[in-house]
């Protein structure tokens, strides 16, 4: 994929005017959220971008030649951030979120595409990506430098489809190897649905090597994102693959790792969550939360695996936590959490959310 800066500036000024002026439409808010962001991608019209989005402002961002799926703030870097192509990803960019600016755009590789997910060590001094192989299908582990973007070395993730990835304090990598198969020929098109091998993977990173795995009991269970409380319990969110229908929507949503393996958690009696969770996070004194993307809610569940209680909100995606304070992202630009001690429920008539976000507190 060619990338023309010149034409993404000129894109990115006229963006920026349109931007602009939805912000001064907004309604204000309350003054306690003036100064927290979320971090995230979204699409205006036909146009993908990434940035920032202040409570009571239209977004800020950077115009995309196509749709980003993470955006995360680089550490030891104030201010600027990294976009992640959607799946299969062609691009990567580091950008300035103040002055809504690209630093540096990387094309990806002959043969490697990304899945659209990314991670940063403990130091910051090294960006892990999750990838696959154009030829192969192989899922990929890729370590590149921060700031040029350029790959260093790469390994295998452990299995076909790498999505998310958690990099743990002890500095080994946790991937949710989603098990499906897809070419750059077939674009998002998944060719294994009827052999499809999800697991969880605990790599080593200084050795390349795969530690353990961990599969559900439900072939047709896709693990595709982590979360990880502070003392340690780890929650990973599936989407359903089933070819019946009525087995695809009361699918779990999400499973524990813990001493008994990685174990599914059954949803309660009657209940249908349409077996596809968007994103999932760690909130203090709720416990686990999931966006269920399709059933158009939030769900929770305890760390030690309890059904915990849910909240609607139509097309639930990108969850982003920052300490006790958490927004939402849903249909039509919707936007609903708590910052400090004030609920919020705001919409950006115009845009859709992407997938993931970051939550940046004041």
């Amino acid at each position: 994929m060619a990338i023309d800066p010149s034409s993404l500036q000129r894109r990115h000024w006229l963006l920026g005017t349109a931007a602009a002026l939805l912000a001064s439409q907004l309604p204000a808010q309350a003054a306690s959220h003036a100064d927290a962001a979320l971090l995230t991608a979204w699409v205006a019209g036909d146009q993908a971008m990434a940035g920032l989005w202040h409570p009571g402002r239209g977004p800020h961002g950077v115009t995309l030649p196509n749709r980003a799926h993470e955006v995360l703030k680089i550490p030891g870097h104030a201010g600027q951030a990294l976009a992640v192509a959607r799946r299969p990803g062609e691009f990567l960019l580091r950008f300035d979120t103040r002055r809504a600016q690209p630093l540096q755009w990387h094309e990806m590789e002959l043969d490697r595409f990304l899945c659209g997910h990314a991670a940063f060590s403990a130091d910051g001094q090294t960006l892990y990506t999750t990838e696959f192989d154009a030829e192969s299908g192989a899922g990929l582990i890729a370590e590149r430098d921060p700031m040029s973007l350029r790959k260093r070395h790469e390994y295998a993730s452990g299995g076909i489809g790498p999505h998310a990835m958690l990099v743990e304090p002890e500095g080994t990598l946790l991937v949710a190897n989603g098990g499906l198969l897809i070419l750059p020929e077939t674009g998002r098109r998944k060719l294994n649905r009827d052999h499809m091998a999800s697991n969880l993977a605990r790599l080593d990173a200084s050795t390349a090597r795969v530690l353990d795995t961990w599969r559900v009991d439900d072939p047709f269970l896709s693990l595709r994102h982590i979360a990880r409380a502070p003392h340690g319990a780890i929650a990973v969110a599936s989407q359903a693959e089933h070819a019946d229908d009525a087995a695809r929507r009361a699918a779990p949503l999400m499973a524990l790792l813990d001493a008994q393996g990685l174990r599914t958690l059954e949803l309660p009696a009657g209940l249908m969550l349409e077996g596809y969770a968007g994103d999932i996070a760690h909130l203090p004194g709720r416990g686990f939360m999931v966006s269920a993307t399709r059933a158009g809610r939030l769900a929770w569940w305890t760390e030690d695996g309890a059904w915990g209680g849910q909240q609607d909100l139509p097309k639930a995606s990108a969850i982003a936590v920052a300490g006790s304070q958490w927004l939402a992202s849903g249909d039509a630009g919707s936007v609903r959490g708590r910052l400090a001690a004030n609920a919020l429920n705001d919409r950006l008539p115009g845009l859709r959310w992407d997938n993931h976000a970051e939550l940046l507190p004041a």
